[in-house]
């Protein structure tokens, strides 16, 4: 079966006209694409711009908006649109609109779920600003919901199904690491990393030194999170085999 027929696209934004070329470039070849939107900010500019696109969901919200929340309703989207397809569609990309990528690109990744384990496939990105060189650091060494595909099927586990954490919007982002983390920590699914080098455009008005000190504090808190978790989890299993719930 064509992986691309089964993947659903989802695009974050709010007025920001390049998600035009975004979603035009998408909809030649990805069976669905959702767009979410900051409708306080977007007031209607999106939707306008996208009239007329056929296979394309645009979800406005008006209370709530961030990045982990925004992808989180397009996930509940993708559970109503499957409800009346007769083959579901099984795979969602993550994808910004600074993201230059072709439909190669997306093809080689979804090529990589063969492996019945693969959950998660990034990419790595050759950034530009101005037309110069950036370099990312080491928050891009993982997936990113810049260009992240994931496997329906994680969602089906307990403690994946609610999706991408608010938490991490709190903390300065870095939400696809946490999911990645809680992918590793309470599933048998791997991650993949491909070295595709898409290009990627940072605004020029944009600080990328800045926003990688940021998210780097935010990636350490997180992983403190996790070790918090693990010495609960460590408590609770021995009171269980203390009192023979265990073997």
């Amino acid at each position: 079966m064509n992986k691309l027929n089964q993947t659903v696209a989802v695009v974050r934004t709010y007025n920001n006209r390049a998600v035009v070329k975004t979603v035009r470039s998408l909809t030649a070849f990805i069976g669905h694409v959702i767009v979410v939107v900051r409708n306080d900010i977007d007031k209607g500019s999106t939707r306008a711009w996208l009239a007329g696109m056929r296979n394309v969901s645009i979800i406005e919200m008006d209370i709530g908006y961030s990045w982990s929340n925004a992808l989180n309703r397009a996930l509940h989207k993708i559970v109503e649109l499957n409800v009346d397809r007769a083959r579901p569609y099984r795979y969602v990309l993550n994808v910004s609109v600074e993201a230059r990528f072709t439909k190669d690109h997306v093809l080689e990744m979804l090529n990589t779920f063969t492996d019945s384990d693969v959950g998660v496939v990034g990419t790595s990105f050759s950034a530009t600003q101005d037309g110069n060189p950036v370099g990312l650091g080491v928050s891009y060494m993982h997936p990113r919901n810049t260009r992240m595909i994931v496997d329906l099927r994680v969602f089906e586990n307990p403690m994946l199904r609610l999706g991408f954490d608010p938490f991490c919007d709190d903390i300065g982002g870095m939400e696809d690491i946490d999911f990645i983390y809680r992918l590793a920590a309470f599933s048998d699914f791997k991650t993949e990393m491909l070295d595709l080098c898409v290009p990627l455009v940072v605004g020029v008005n944009h600080n990328q030194e800045l926003k990688e000190a940021a998210e780097q504090a935010a990636m350490r808190k997180i992983f403190a999170r996790y070790e918090q978790w693990a010495e609960r989890f460590k408590k609770v299993k021995a009171t269980a085999e203390y009192l023979g719930i265990l073997d």
